[in-house]
């Protein structure tokens, strides 16, 4: 007697094939194929990283030095 691989969501169900990612065994129903693989819907669809806060912009910076080197040469003139 041979016993199939099971579907790791839903067990009563044959697995078609594995997750690229995370070597999952995937039904038909969790199977999703891109044209870099086969992955479960986890993989398929990775949670959006939150952007990181945005800092005070460098060439601000550089900005308000240099304004501040002009007016001090100015005054010490």
């Amino acid at each position: 007697m041979t016993t199939a691989v099971r579907c790791a969501h839903h067990p009563e169900r044959a697995a078609l094939g594995y997750c690229s990612a995370c070597g999952k065994a995937l039904c038909a129903a969790c199977l999703v194929r891109l044209s870099t693989g086969n992955y479960c819907e986890t993989c398929a669809n990775p949670p959006a990283r939150p952007r990181p806060a945005r800092r005070f912009p460098w060439w601000a910076i550089v900005l308000a030095v240099l304004v501040v080197l002009v007016l001090l040469r100015a005054i010490l003139r």
